[in-house]
Parts: structure tokens; C-alpha cells; sequence
């Protein structure tokens, strides 16, 4: 039994033991969102592709073996010649590099890679980068990842990594203004 099903039972044993009718709704609520959570981390798992990563391009792109090329979902990392983005890159490397991570498509890009969640000995990379300041929260493109939304606020909040600098541009704006030089 997975940790999160006997937190589940203990969950429902404490609801029925211990609740009014109002509690009881939130409880069952909240069980129901953690039993779907669970769902769809199983159907996740089930679909997911692996490769060793041999190239690190920056802090939101790299390639497998088999020149599988692939972006990272719901994130955004300075560019290269940015501010932070030799950090966002290192940071990124230093966690997968020449390591098996397990993926999970999304979509394809208009430059024809893999949007995906990366996952490196079941440790959610994305999620990893903008918990430790490595790149922008892609809110366009993930407008209902919570989870990700969360990591970004809290690594500004705590000014980790990039987010030191309160100067710091988010990529989409250095592009747009490197495009109009």
C-alpha cells in the first residue's frame, strides 16, 4: 500500500469519526481531489517514454539520445546571453546530465520538440527549476499548473536563485526586446 492510500484511509477513518455534515463535505472533498491526484499520477506514469539526456542547451531545453530534442513544460529559463541564464543551464545539467530521466509528451513546439514533463528518479525536474530560481513560470502555457505556479511564487518570494536580482527580465521580455534591436 502507497503512503498516499493509508494517508487516504487515515483521512477517512478521521471523517468518520470525528465530523459534522460540513465537515464531512470538506473532508470528502478533499479525499476525492487526492484520490484524482492519485489517478492521474498512475496514468502519467504509465505513459512515459525515458532516454539519457547528452545535451543541456539551457535551463528549459536538451537533447537525448537519439536526438530526441525536448522543452521543458510550463517553464521559461533566461536565455544564454541573458542574466541567469549560464545559472538556469547549470542548474538544469548539473541535476540530469548523462543521467536516464522518464518524460511525459504534452505537445510538440512550433521548432518541432517534445513539450514535456521531465522527471529525473521520480523527482518532477520542472517543478525542480522554478523551485530552486531557475526559471520563469510559463503561465501562457500552463495557466492551470498549480503546482508550478506555486514553486515559481515561493522561489520569488524567497529571492532564490535568479530571482536574487529583482532586475531580473523574464525571458519573453528579453526576447521581444532582442528581436526589436
Amino acid at each position: 500500500m502507497t503512503m498516499k492510500k493509508i494517508l487516504i484511509s487515515i483521512l477517512m477513518l478521521f471523517l468518520f469519526v470525528s465530523c459534522d455534515e460540513k465537515q464531512y463535505e470538506e473532508l470528502a472533498k478533499s479525499v476525492g481531489n487526492i484520490t484524482n491526484s492519485i489517478q492521474k499520477e498512475k496514468a502519467e506514469k504509465e505513459v512515459r517514454k525515458n532516454g539519457v539526456v547528452i545535451k543541456v542547451y539551457d535551463g528549459d531545453t536538451l537533447t537525448l539520445e537519439g536526438k530526441v530534442r525536448l522543452r521543458l513544460y510550463g517553464i521559461d529559463a533566461p536565455e544564454l546571453k541573458q542574466k541567469g541564464g549560464k545559472f538556469a543551464r547549470e542548474l538544469l545539467y548539473n541535476k540530469i546530465y548523462n543521467k536516464r530521466i522518464e518524460y511525459v509528451p504534452v505537445s510538440t513546439d512550433r521548432y518541432g520538440r517534445i513539450v514535456a514533463k521531465i522527471y529525473y528518479k521520480d523527482e518532477y525536474i520542472n517543478k525542480y527549476m522554478l523551485l530552486n530560481g531557475g526559471a520563469w513560470w510559463y503561465e501562457e502555457y500552463a495557466k492551470n499548473d498549480d503546482d508550478l505556479k506555486t514553486a515559481f511564487e515561493n522561489a520569488r518570494k524567497n529571492r532564490t536563485g535568479i530571482f536574487n536580482d529583482w532586475k531580473i527580465k523574464n525571458p519573453s521580455e528579453y526576447r521581444k526586446e532582442q528581436k526589436n534591436k
